[in-house]
């Protein structure tokens, strides 16, 4: 492909390049009255020795002007391809790890980066490079940051080339076009200054269709080493390729790390600025070129081997030892890896190092700014920088990195000395062994801030300088000099022993740096208290208060500690519904009516007014602890109700706050331990039988053993009153308290604001339950019964969904307290007669209340906590579905419409009596001949039936229905002789209905 694309230039250069001499000085962007674009725009194609040229689509993208057409498949297809692109807006001294990354379209790279040429002073400022670089495990403002560091670079996605003159743009789009290929190509910030007529300074970025990869040096440094030799020598056979013979290439482009600056100009300047429309670079496009031609020698005369280190002992303004270090450790130190993660200017291969902007470039006064870097394995066994200019003589290694530390801002955290012994810049082993370097061993000592009141005192801090003291030393002198007040005579004795060791601008540097040092400390002595009164108060919100009432106006405590103790015991700061609200935990045992909300909820003002009366005084000062509660207590992401076995998440709320009743052993481990309750349980609730009672007893372990499983049955304890339907209740209050609530009200039962409490029992009384026959309020308490969730609505908030644990117990006088149905919807339900032998026996319900109070009712609890259902010959999946009993079969007879009892009666009795035709007429089983079972003429019997029923309601008189529903059969209709009528439509109901038994069509038999 490239020798291809080497003919097709050959052939087409003859051509294009005439008109491109011709043309060559047209500026881009010509009068507004042009009508036609100039001829290097265009397409163009071979037709024998003529050349055919095609106008190109021109539009425009913010600054740029875009040659060709961006929808065409090829490059629609290029641009919606994801780059990863590393940027900064602090270039070009940005730290090698805080480079934002940004992994987004190529569309989008256009829009952000590459097509805006906006006036600023100088080229500084925003940077990017087009390779993918290590994740640095840093953001900033959500933005995730990377490593911009040439062994840290896993692929690349981009050609970015940097013309430093000897060409122009328009001679390098033709050949961009004769290619195809996607290009955005703009003049640099200093083309006005350095370009010129035939010699434009240029920036070209060609996207690659794949990225080139590199693979992770961590892995395999020779593969890595091999990619990149690769990378580097088809990026400079492609750039042979492209760029016109003269034309000057920036070696540093051919670094996948190297960054490039986004497009500038002065305020004022001419520019040029094009977006080429096309296809991606692929590395077939890429012929290999000569990397050599590319690197500069390495500078000879070099102070290489250890004479590079040598001289006056050297050290970093924090006291580090650089000779020391460079003794240990020179040898393998990378340097040039060390100065591009500093954000130094590294400029590119040059022999066995790289050459860098030298350090002492300010004191160059004439010649190039160049110094040469070397890493310890490239040179002769140690790390070098040497610079060949004169003013730089006698400067050594050692040297230049002291100058390097004055001109550079490291992020905070970091610090230059740090840096030095960074294992990132290190082999993980040299011959075999593991390489250490520990940056203690080259610091004397920590820098201290002394109290330095007198001049004397001031004196003694001289004499006590290291003989490694830099200016951290002497910054900190005059730090302790400003911590005991900065007096007259001990500045004044400062001012003269400075002299000898700094001249007037080091002087005032190390004024400026003390201040800054005696306000770290000052910052790190309040920082530090600071945790330290915040570890306090967060292990006083987990202490046990003083006060443990949960009443909101109640004392807090004397001291801060006392009460975050106190408000920790009472409120919890929650996420509620997207909101932030601090919960007050309830205190379920001061309830005094099912009115009682058991969630309290404050807004953040509303809960600091409610603590502005119990202010705590701390220093000179009152503080609302409220307000540093608030600061301190940890957030909860929700509100829970989480009985066990459930498990609320760490993060949760837990409304559930365990039983109160604690179960005591008894002597024998049954239902000796209980005799009183067990003879209630069994001969009053459970009227004497053993079965019921094995039943109610698996319900009752359940709701101690498991109350955060819900079992989907209830209890129904029907009887006159006076019995003990009450005293069951407050029997079961006990297995389930706090978290147990009694009600009265059906709209406290099924009410709109209804779940709010009920969500957080696990076990409702609901005292004299009449729902009747509503099926509304039927299907609203079967759903109650089962259903795993509850909706609950907080006056004021929003409607939330809630787990749901809550058994029932409704006790009635009634027939029918809660409609049972023929439908299978009757298993959620155990309705019990209570046994009326005791009513109104006083010493019987004094000993059955003492033992419910007493020790008993705590030998009950025990005793359901050992329970194993197995022993009494179930499994706790058989708590979910509740035995028949005679008592519900009744209900549910009592539950049917009066039209559908009716007709049980008439079919129970095999006979009727029905009005046809204004005289009574009785029909009877058998009373045709031939026709064993019972046939009725419809309408008069769809009118008898109607009149026991609502004539408003339609299913009164659906006798089919009726009877498919009882039976689950289809009613036979059809039409003929019946009763004394010849010919009427007529029902027949088979024998198998007739004489029927209530119970057994109740138990669906």
């Amino acid at each position: 492909m490239a020798k291809h694309v080497a003919e097709n230039f050959e052939k087409a250069g003859l051509g294009i390049y005439q008109f491109a001499r011709i043309l060559r000085d047209n500026p881009p962007n010509d009068s507004p009255d042009r009508s036609e674009p100039p001829l290097w725009m265009y397409d163009h194609h071979r037709e024998g020795n003529v050349i055919q040229f095609t106008r190109p689509a021109l539009t425009r993208i913010a600054d740029a002007t875009v040659i060709g057409d961006l929808d065409a498949p090829e490059c629609k297809a290029l641009l919606d391809t994801q780059v990863i692109v590393g940027t900064t807006d602090t270039a070009p001294r940005t730290f090698g790890s805080n480079w934002e990354r940004h992994e987004q379209t190529w569309a989008e790279t256009l829009t952000n980066f590459l097509s805006r040429h906006p006036e600023q002073a100088t080229k500084g400022g925003n940077a990017l490079f087009f390779a993918e670089g290590q994740r640095a495990r840093k953001r900033r403002n959500g933005v995730e940051f990377c490593y911009k560091l040439e062994k840290k670079i896993l692929n690349v996605r981009a050609v970015s080339a940097d013309i430093d003159g000897g060409c122009t743009v328009e001679q390098v789009i033709p050949r961009l076009r004769e290619l195809g290929l996607f290009a955005v190509i703009y003049t640099t910030h200093s083309h006005t200054t350095k370009g010129g007529p035939g010699s434009d300074r240029f920036r070209i970025i060609i996207p690659l269709g794949e990225p080139f990869e590199l693979g992770n040096r961590d892995d395999d440094p020779n593969a890595w080493e091999t990619r990149l030799g690769e990378w580097k020598s088809r990026y400079f056979g492609f750039l042979e390729l492209l760029i016109p013979e003269g034309g000057e290439i920036d070696s540093r482009g051919a670094l996948p790390s190297q960054m490039m600056h986004a497009p500038a100009r002065p305020e004022g300047a001419e520019f040029k600025h094009y977006i080429l429309a096309g296809r991606g670079l692929v590395p077939d496009d890429m012929p290999a070129g000569d990397v050599a031609k590319y690197t500069r020698r390495a500078p000879s005369g070099a102070k290489g081997g250890n004479r590079g280190v040598q001289g006056e002992p050297a050290f970093l303004s924090d006291g580090f030892d650089l000779l020391a270090w460079a003794s240990d450790h020179g040898e393998y130190f990378d340097l040039p890896a060390f100065l591009e993660m500093i954000g130094w200017d590294v400029r590119g291969d040059a022999g066995r190092g790289v050459d860098i902007l030298c350090p002492n470039a300010g004191a160059h006064t004439s010649g190039e700014d160049m110094a040469w870097a070397a890493a310890g394995e490239s040179a002769d066994e140690t790390a070098i920088i040497y610079c060949h200019h004169d003013h730089c003589s006698g400067l050594y290694t050692c040297d230049f990195l002291r100058l390097i530390e004055e001109q550079t801002d490291l992020p905070d955290g970091e610090s230059f000395s740090a840096l030095l012994c960074n294992p990132l810049f290190y082999p993980s082993d040299v011959d075999g062994e593991a390489v250490t370097v520990d940056r203690a061993d080259y610091l004397d000592e920590e820098i201290r801030i002394d109290w330095l009141k007198t001049p004397a005192a001031v004196g003694r801090a001289f004499k006590a300088l290291p003989a490694s003291a830099g200016a951290e030393h002497f910054a900190a002198i005059y730090a302790g000099i400003c911590k005991a007040g900065e007096g007259g005579k001990a500045v004044a004795k400062w001012g003269e022993l400075v002299k000898a060791h700094l001249d007037a601008n080091g002087r005032k540097r190390a004024e400026k740096r003390g201040r800054e040092m005696l306000d770290a400390e000052k910052a790190a002595y309040a920082a530090e208290k600071a945790e330290e009164r915040q570890a306090a108060y967060a292990d006083a919100l987990e202490g046990e208060p003083d006060n443990v009432s949960l009443d909101p106006a109640e004392p807090l405590g004397d001291d801060m500690e006392t009460a975050l103790a106190t408000l920790g015991h009472r409120f919890a700061p929650v996420d509620l519904g997207g909101s932030f609200r601090i919960v007050r935990k309830p205190d379920l045992n001061a309830f005094s009516s099912e009115f009682d909300s058991t969630i309290s909820v404050y807004r953040k003002d509303d809960f600091l007014h409610l603590h502005l009366d119990r202010q705590i005084m701390e220093g000179d000062k009152l503080v609302n602890p409220a307000q540093t509660f608030l600061e301190t207590a940890k957030r909860k992401s929700g509100l829970v109700f989480a009985p066990p076995p459930t498990v609320p998440g760490a993060n949760d709320f837990n409304m559930y706050q365990g039983r109160k009743l604690k179960g005591i052993p008894g002597q024998h481990g049954d239902k000796r331990d209980f005799p009183v309750l067990h003879d209630f349980l069994l001969r009053i609730v459970c009227d004497g039988s053993e079965e019921k009672l094995a039943w109610l007893l698996l319900w009752m372990a359940h709701l101690v053993q498991c109350p955060g499983e819900k079992p989907g049955t209830g209890i129904i304890g029907i009887g006159a009153g006076g019995i003990g339907k009450g005293r069951f209740g407050a029997l079961l209050s006990k297995l389930a308290a706090p978290h147990f609530k009694q009600l009265e009200n059906e709209a406290h039962v099924t009410g709109q604001f209804a779940g709010e409490h009920i969500s957080k029992c696990v076990l409702v009384q609901v005292n004299e339950a009449v729902f009747g026959a509503n099926p509304k309020v039927s299907s609203a308490l079967k759903s109650m019964l089962d259903s795993t969730t509850i909706p609950v609505e907080v006056k004021g908030y929003s409607l939330i969904i809630m787990p749901s644990f809550t058994r029932f117990y409704f006790d009635s006088n009634e027939a029918v307290p809660v409609l049972i149905e023929l439908n299978g919807s009757e298993r959620r339900y155990y309705v019990l007669l209570f046994n009326s032998e005791e009513k109104d026996n006083s010493e019987f319900f004094a000993d059955l209340t003492a033992a419910i109070e007493g020790e008993e009712m705590a030998m009950l609890v025990a005793y359901l906590e050992r329970y194993n259902p197995a022993a009494a010959g179930f499994t706790w999946a058989d708590v979910r579905t509740a035995p028949e009993t005679p008592e519900r079969r009744m209900m549910g007879y009592n539950s049917m419409r009066a039209a559908q009892r009716k007709l049980l009666d008439v079919l129970r009795a095999g006979e009727v009596t029905l009005n046809v035709n204004g005289l009574p007429e009785t029909f009877t089983e058998d009373a045709e001949k031939g026709h064993p079972g019972l046939r009725v003429p419809m309408a008069a019997f769809k009118d008898f039936i109607g009149k026991h029923g609502n004539k408003n309601n339609a299913e009164d008189s659906n006798v089919p229905g009726m009877v498919k529903r009882l039976f689950g059969m289809d009613l036979i209709e059809k039409q003929g002789k019946v009763g004394s009528s010849p010919n009427s439509r007529w029902w027949h109901f088979p024998p198998e209905v007739l004489g029927c038994n209530v119970d057994q069509v109740m138990r669906g038999e």
